[in-house]
């Protein structure tokens, strides 16, 4: 067997990625979005925000995102909806709701 040294600056760089990499793979694994996950694109037509809006939102953790995919990022579209529902005027109704308003 065989010993390897690297300096310890290298050694904590490798394990940030490696950290990074392990939370990924939870976010992707744990199915928490109703299984989906959307592209940029689709939430700024959801939302009518632009790119530099979804991004501030991002860094207030307000979306949930990946990268996962390579440079395309991805939002949960349970966290668009809740943030549609949250931030409309107009308050979207489930069904169960609707019925007992009637």
């Amino acid at each position: 067997m065989s010993v390897i040294t690297i300096e310890s600056e290298a050694f904590k760089m490798i394990m940030n990625k490696l950290n990074l990499i392990e939370q990924t793979i939870k976010t992707l694994s744990l199915n928490n979005g109703y299984g989906r996950w959307i592209s940029e694109e689709e939430a700024m037509n959801l939302t009518g925000l632009g790119k530099r809006s979804l991004r501030i939102k991002r860094a207030r953790g307000i979306f949930t995102y990946s990268t996962a995919t390579g440079r395309k990022i991805k939002y949960l579209r349970k966290d668009v909806e809740a943030y549609l529902n949250n931030n409309s005027t107009r308050k979207i109704i489930c069904k169960k709701e609707k019925d007992a308003l009637e």
